[in-house]
């Protein structure tokens, strides 16, 4: 087993949590590797040397981000027929900790996803994009992706200057709410083209699309869809033309875990879903962001084995 421990998550607090219950997790799961990965060339480089002299179970300890990277280099690095033998699991050193939920197992209140007994496949989202300066790239997901608001509220905390990076230092949930006030108050509506998998398009103004396999997000949200690891297709949560004040209503009704129901809001499951824009918009999937004109969302349907 290798486990790839993030010491940067949640500010920097992760290191500390890690070592407190490091000697637990041992007597969880046995002994371990423990690769310390910092950036996302040393979680690179630690995969594929795991994966070459034949580790098939790895464990990613940090934040939603490190969730994120480690998956995405497990899909994107291991052959196929390995891929289908690999399993995956998770320590919560994070300030959101959205894969964890619901909530499972802890070890002393640190949220842990360890029972390679008992895996279960889960999808893996793709998300293929045609940058500004059109490039093409594709992105991988585990949890969920977004385009609006949720995307530019994680893109200002991502870069963390100014008040966002103030309150990030003193704590991530305070640099969380300062991003998402701040996405707020520079709330602009995004016009898109959107392209549904029967092939119609529609154009519209775009506040907030979530595409979604499991419903939290950001720590304290959360969409009214279930979780379905393993279904093949994930929802779409649609908030379109909507005023500020419309978009601080859904955000307060999603803090209860509610999103349908209103004008302006609109929910389906879906396999494939397509946006292009006049405009560059930020998009996000599992916290990490790029810039984009177009970008088509769909699912590798039962790629990966993770713990329960």
């Amino acid at each position: 087993m290798l486990v790839i421990v993030n010491p940067c998550a949640d500010g920097g607090r992760a290191a500390a949590r890690w070592q407190r219950i490091r000697s637990r997790v041992t007597e969880v799961v046995g002994s371990f590797d423990e690769c310390v990965a910092p950036d996302r060339d040393t979680v690179r480089r630690c995969i594929a040397a795991a994966l070459e002299r034949g580790e098939r179970r790895f464990v990613a300890a940090g934040g939603d981000g490190t969730v994120n990277l480690v998956m995405a280099d497990l899909v994107e690095l291991a052959p196929q027929a390995a891929l289908h033998d690999v399993t995956f699991g998770a320590i919560g050193l994070g300030s959101s900790n959205d894969f964890h939920k619901p909530r499972r197992a802890a070890i002393d209140g640190v949220p842990c996803r360890l029972d390679f007994a008992h895996p279960i496949r889960h999808d893996v989202g793709r998300t293929a994009y045609v940058d500004p300066a059109g490039r093409r790239g594709v992105r991988h997901w585990l949890i969920n992706a977004s385009v609006g608001t949720t995307a530019a509220g994680n893109w200002l905390y991502n870069r963390a200057t100014g008040m966002v990076g103030a309150l990030k230092r003193r704590s991530a949930s305070l640099g969380m709410i300062g991003a998402a006030l701040l996405a707020l108050l520079r709330h602009r509506r995004v016009p898109v083209t959107l392209e549904r998998q029967d092939g119609s398009h529609e154009s519209l103004d775009l506040c907030n699309l979530g595409v979604v396999k499991n419903p939290h997000f950001t720590g304290i949200l959360r969409y009214d869809s279930p979780y379905e690891p393993a279904s093949g297709d994930f929802f779409v949560h649609l908030l379109v033309s909507a005023s500020l004040w419309d978009t601080l209503v859904a955000l307060a009704r999603l803090a209860r875990g509610r999103f349908a129901g209103r004008g302006t809001t609109h929910t389906w499951r879906a396999r494939r879903l397509a946006l292009e824009s006049p405009v560059p918009f930020a998009v996000e999937g599992d916290g990490e962001i790029v810039l984009a004109r177009r970008v088509e969302f769909s699912l590798e349907p039962g790629t990966l084995a993770v713990c329960a």
